[in-house]
């Protein structure tokens, strides 16, 4: 994918103004408490057949009541083919500017969760096609940061209603993971016309900053990624496949520091 002269040199100033964004986290940590808790949610796990298909509503939640859509499970031998749909939900930003994905997660009866992948905007509505190997779970929509995330937030904007055919399940959300209690994230000034590789990995790095994991050897290491990226983006005027590999790494990277933080804040 490639940029103009003039968008790099945007992204190289984003550069400046995220990093002058996050040497004000520490304020922030200091001014408002973080309190990152995992909430238990009951969901509703669909009870497909042996064979053929299946179509389940997807009902929007009180966070995003006039969404709504579907989620169409063909049975295979082996693997289960997922075809999602929802309509009435705006951009993820619309809940904070830390959002910038929708995720859609498999929940199994005995509350395992598993990523089934991130809906792409289509028109007016977004879809997911994927498939899973496990053959029973409840479907639920979370909005996110980043597509690296590992444990679906408690911000569910779609989710498969109870009926008859159905059973419930309870599985455990994230609530409060992203930053202090009551602490607003500034949009991110680099992000616009920019892959979501990239969006995504500034948010990565200044999601993990807010959570004091610089000092983990693995924000350091998605770190030193994330200089790579805007470096060589710079100059060589261009994003390129491997930049874009980078990017989803440093991601990966800082994500695996957060949850390190949290876990340390959360004993």
């Amino acid at each position: 994918m490639i940029a103009t002269s003039f968008l790099l040199s945007s992204f190289w100033a984003g550069v400046c103004v995220l990093q002058a964004q996050q040497s004000g986290s520490a304020t922030a940590e200091r001014n408002l408490k973080f309190q990152p808790q995992l909430v238990r949610k009951t969901v509703s796990v669909i009870n497909p057949p042996a064979r053929g298909s299946i179509t389940a509503t997807l009902k929007g939640t009180e966070l995003a009541p006039n969404a709504s859509g579907q989620a169409k499970l063909k049975m295979g031998d082996v693997d289960v083919t997922v075809e999602a749909q929802a309509n009435g939900l705006g951009a993820p930003g619309i809940f904070g500017a830390q959002f910038e994905i929708y995720l859609v997660w498999a929940i199994t009866p005995a509350g395992k969760i598993f990523k089934l992948g991130a809906m792409e905007a289509k028109g007016n509505r977004f879809e997911l096609n994927t498939k899973s190997a496990v053959r029973s779970f409840a479907i639920v929509v979370t909005a996110e940061p980043y597509e690296q995330v590992t444990r679906p937030a408690d911000t569910i904007v779609l989710e498969v209603p109870a009926g008859s055919q159905t059973i419930a399940a309870s599985c455990e959300f994230l609530k409060d993971g992203y930053a202090p209690v009551g602490y607003v994230f500034p949009p991110i000034d680099a992000g616009v016309g920019y892959p979501p590789q990239i969006v995504q990995m500034y948010n990565a790095r200044r999601i993990a900053t807010l959570a004091g994991a610089e000092g983990n050897g693995n924000f350091k290491m998605g770190a030193e990624l994330f200089n790579s990226v805007v470096f060589s983006a710079e100059r060589q005027k261009k994003f390129t496949d491997v930049m874009l590999s980078q990017a989803n790494s440093a991601t990966k990277y800082f994500e695996t520091a957060r949850v390190a933080a949290l876990q340390h804040l959360m004993r």
